[in-house]
């Protein structure tokens, strides 16, 4: 059950963006039918690999979906495709521009008498204009994208790529949210059609700070930019970290550290000197932090007197073994053993059921039941070496 139950989604996509947009339609309830090609999506490969079971990072992206597996270089498949499609309100792919219609399998022909049909193609560049052709993964996008200079320029360091792939997931994001709005489109007037969603455009829309840079930027601290937000090493090791910089927020901190003559010291009495300063103010919120006995002390100080809070630096095990993700059941197991996110937003039976399975498992079952097939139909398709199946 869930919000989107009764809808069916062809998914034709690999590794991240598409999988993990699809992965949220399953959880919301859809119906979500995986094609993979002979090979299998890469991800079944990606480590810590286990022979003859699904990998860890592929259960995440893919659970709660059907496994099918077709060949489309077999001449029979692309009308099983154009047969099942028909039976389909979803269709989402991430190919490069043009792989679908050389198959017959474009928006444009797969439309055709079917005028609701939500088609969403995930790519880098988008379908069309100079780039569209390039190929893009994660990296490539958080370079084209501003990202990377961005966090070089404003934390003053080396140009780095981020540690995740923000880029496939904020993809899978906008194109979630994009499918979702063009169902209720065509609920309503009877009216799907064709998404472009691509990597560098969604990056641009959720990085903050666009507007202020094409307006000109700004020459002192803003206080409100995450990379003005400082980490904390304490005497033991730990980092705590503060929200809100320190720097123009600079009153509040003096008054909760119970100094506030500092307010009307030279080295921090404007934005400009402080800034100057920034290295000795970060180094009296160490010494006023690493004096409580403990982090919670700390943060109760903290917040009853300034506008700041804190965190203390934890890894995925220490979160997942927390009070607050047993609470939230932030965490569910797959029927393979494999703990994996559970939703990402609750209520409304929003959540994976966990399931997740070898390349091609669900071949016979969903023929069965979504084109009626009997068992010599299926098996003709298997001589044709039209299915394919695998680990």
């Amino acid at each position: 059950m869930g919000p989107l139950e009764g809808i069916r989604v062809l998914d034709f996509t690999r590794v991240v963006a598409g999988p993990l947009a699809t992965r949220i339609l399953a959880d919301q309830g859809a119906e979500v039918i995986k094609v993979e090609p002979p090979e299998g999506d890469l991800s079944r490969t990606f480590p810590p690999f286990r022979p003859e079971q699904v990998t860890p990072y592929f259960a995440q992206q893919n659970a709660g979906k059907h496994f099918c597996s077709f060949d489309l270089s077999k001449g029979k498949t692309p009308d099983l495709i154009a047969e099942l499609a028909a039976e389909c309100d979803v269709i989402v792919e991430n190919f490069r521009p043009g792989v679908m219609a050389k198959y017959g399998l474009d928006y444009e022909r797969l439309s055709e008498g079917n005028p609701r049909l939500v088609y969403c193609s995930i790519t880098g560049f988008g379908q069309t204009g100079p780039w569209a052709k390039r190929r893009a993964y994660a990296p490539i996008g958080h370079l084209e994208s501003g990202l990377v200079e961005y966090d070089k320029r404003k934390n003053n360091r080396e140009a780095r790529q981020p540690s995740l792939v923000l880029g496939d997931s904020v993809t899978a994001l906008s194109a979630a949210a994009a499918i979702n709005a063009l169902l209720v489109q065509a609920e309503r007037h009877g009216l799907g059609g064709h998404l472009d969603v691509c990597m560098i455009e969604s990056l641009i829309y959720v990085q903050e700070w666009v507007s202020t840079e094409l307006a000109g930027g700004w020459d002192t601290t803003n206080g409100g930019f995450c990379h003005e937000s400082p980490i904390l090493e304490m005497p033991d090791g730990a980092l705590w970290g503060v929200a809100g910089s320190p720097v123009a927020w600079f009153a509040d901190l003096a008054k909760a550290m119970d100094r506030p003559e500092l307010i009307e010291d030279p080295r921090f009495a404007d934005p400009e000197e402080r800034e100057l300063n920034k290295d000795e103010i970060i180094r009296m919120l160490t010494e006023w932090a690493a004096s409580f006995q403990n982090f919670d002390e700390f943060l109760f100080a903290l917040e009853s007197k300034s506008p700041f809070t804190a965190a203390q630096m934890v890894s995925v095990d220490d979160l997942a073994s927390s009070n607050w993700a047993e609470h939230r059941q932030l965490l569910v197991e797959t029927n393979t053993n494999l703990k994996i996110p559970a939703r990402n937003a609750a209520g409304a039976d929003i959540g994976t059921n966990g399931r997740v399975a070898g390349m091609g498992s669900d071949n016979e079952a969903v023929l069965k039941s979504v084109l009626g097939y009997s068992k010599e139909q299926i098996q003709a398709l298997r001589e044709a070496e039209v299915l394919v199946s695998g680990h």
